[in-house]
């Protein structure tokens, strides 16, 4: 580590992936299922707004159908579990369906050092011949075209797509169960439980995976509808299968079709697919952790150093092994400091032996060392003033920004993870973040002109200073968003005027999160309102406004309406304060009295 770059340590508990060696052995805390079916399995419901924002970090997928340029998404792929979870639904918004609350569910119960990822392989109105390696071919020959349509997203072979990437993901994590939820184009087939146990059966063999630790989850078909009867052959399965269990429909919402769930009904049933599961880790010990690792940083550390403690929570180990980025660092000692770390993500993690020298692996800890983190242009961007949102602060990621994946996919003018070319920032996720280094010139009232476009409803983001909320919300408390209108296509930019809380002068950090999914931004110029340096002024007299038409905010920076200023006079508006801006770009704010 140089002695010139001062670095800044964050600690970001991800668990992410393995290494070689000892190291190589799959991550025990990284929990991964199997999902499979027909439509209810892949999800037929629309995915509301609502359900894109918030999702845990911890719960992940991988994308399981093949490369899709229209949500940048790639096969093979880990992300966040945002809907939809098997393929793309761009045309119509579908893809919610059980597995976005079986996942939400577990990561909310389970221990905090625990990730789950999903695989979901899922062809609407399939027969379980489609996953019937020895006769799927023969079924895709007769089938209908666009059911050949659906296999073909997953190579016309789901099953095939299924073992590929559960053996890329049995690299990185350990496959705890399969779930399925398939039958309504089988419905009162007396074989079907016996065909589903052959497609079990090979998915153990193929992925080396052993019954009793491998449960098999069967959802239960609609209540009601034509297909309601078949719940009598899934009830079937556990005397076919007996390490099989059965995932109550019962009070699961229908949608207003003869198959398919509401989103409320999708929830219920992927929270009983989560209970069951959660009942059989608790049963079999797989939630028993045997030794724990903590990595931290203390005010008093020198930079780049991390302190390391180890805890035994099983008195049958007897000897223990530290290691950082594949290597062993220290031996047989519960605490550690590990010194002179170089700038970049490092991983720690511990293997313990017991007398017969079996071993017990630590969930593994991601920790990332930053350069400082510094303003794009050498010194903090001036506000009043404009901002261009790619020229963001140098720090990387989780220090300067996130971004939900490591390429830029729209463009290559900085090397960075966000998405941006030489003009804007562009194929925005919720959740994701960046911050530019301010200095606000004078305390006051400011207003944000944000230039943005987007082709999606519901586009949305916020702001912080110093992590802070800097937007009224409703009420006029801190905690509001900037609502994006959709412009038609992402290349339709417009401004769009928000007042912001008062700010303070000195030197900030500020922060602009993604709330609301495929924004893009060009630049947010602020300006202050009760200030003759910005050609604003606070009057009362209408006739030193400028005839012409207006946009009219009211003092909290909502839009009003159009108005008309013509001979001295302001057409339109009740008594009030409002904040008028022209055409031309003048602005002024005004008192309309009695």
């Amino acid at each position: 580590m140089k002695a010139n770059i001062t670095l800044r340590i964050a600690l970001l508990l991800s668990f992410i992936g393995v290494f070689s060696s000892v190291g190589a052995a799959p991550d025990p805390n990284f929990h991964i299922y199997i999902c499979w079916g027909q439509s209810n399995m892949e999800g037929n419901a629309t995915v509301p707004d609502s359900e894109k924002r918030g999702v845990n970090e911890r719960f992940q997928m991988m994308y399981s159908a093949d490369d899709c340029g229209q949500c940048g998404r790639k096969k093979g792929q880990w992300m966040t579990a945002v809907p939809p979870l098997a393929r793309c639904f761009h045309w119509n918004n579908a893809g919610f369906g059980p597995v976005d609350y079986f996942g939400r569910t577990l990561v909310e119960k389970l221990d905090p050092s625990i990730r789950v990822g999903v695989i979901v392989v899922a062809c609407g109105g399939a027969d379980i011949q489609l996953f019937e390696k020895d006769r799927y071919q023969a079924y895709l020959n007769t089938c209908a075209d666009w059911l050949k349509g659906y296999a073909k997203s997953y190579g016309s072979n789901p099953y095939g797509r299924i073992i590929e990437l559960a053996k890329q993901a049995q690299k990185e994590g350990v496959i705890k169960g399969i779930l399925v939820h398939q039958g309504e184009t089988n419905t009162n087939q007396s074989n079907w439980p016996t065909r589903l146990d052959g497609i079990y059966q090979n998915m153990l063999t193929d992925l080396g995976l052993k019954a009793s630790e491998v449960p098999l989850l069967v959802g239960e078909v609609r209540y009601t509808g034509p297909c309601s009867s078949h719940n009598n052959q899934v009830r079937r399965v556990p005397s076919v299968i007996p390490t099989a269990h059965v995932i109550s429909a019962e009070g699961c919402e229908a949608a207003n079709d003869e198959y398919h769930f509401t989103v409320a009904g999708y929830k219920k049933l992927g929270q009983n697919y989560a209970a069951t599961m959660l009942k059989l880790l608790e049963e079999n010990g797989s939630l028993k952790q045997d030794l724990l690792v903590s990595a931290y940083v203390s005010k008093e550390d020198e930079p780049g150093e991390v302190k390391i403690s180890v805890k035994k929570e099983n008195n049958n180990i007897q000897r223990i092994e530290i290691y950082a980025d594949d290597k062993v660092i220290a031996t047989n000692v519960m605490d550690f400091t590990w010194e002179n770390i170089s700038k970049g993500p490092h991983t720690v993690w511990a293997v313990g032996y017991d007398n017969n020298n079996k071993q017990y692996v630590s969930a593994k800890t991601e920790i990332s060392i930053f350069e400082e983190q510094r303003p794009f242009n050498g010194s903090p961007a001036m506000i009043p003033g404009k901002i261009e949102a790619e020229e963001f602060d140098y720090g990387g990621e989780g220090n300067a920004y996130h971004d939900k994946d490591e390429q830029n996919r729209n463009g290559d003018t900085r090397q960075e993870g966000v998405d941006m070319n030489a003009t804007a920032v562009g194929y925005t996720q919720t959740g994701e973040w960046i911050e530019y280094t301010v200095e606000v010139e004078e305390d006051g009232e400011y207003v944000v002109e944000s230039r943005v476009a987007s082709g999606a409803d519901g586009s949305q983001f916020t702001l912080y200073m110093d992590n802070q909320f800097i937007i009224p919300g409703a009420d006029g408390t801190p905690g509001g968003f900037v609502d994006v209108p959709n412009t038609g296509d992402w290349s339709v930019f417009t401004e769009v005027s928000t007042k912001l809380n008062p700010l303070t002068k000195g030197k900030h950090v500020l922060k602009l999160e993604i709330t609301g999914d495929w924004v893009d931004i060009d630049y947010l110029e602020f300006k202050l309102i009760n200030s003759d340096k910005t050609g604003l002024n606070n009057i009362t007299d209408t006739k030193l406004v400028p005839e012409g038409e207006y946009q009219a905010f009211d003092a909290s920076g909502r839009f009003v309406k159009r108005v008309m200023v013509e001979y001295g006079q302001v057409v339109g508006l009740s008594k009030g304060v409002y904040f008028l801006k022209g055409a031309n770009g003048g602005a002024f704010s005004i008192l309309i009295g009695e």
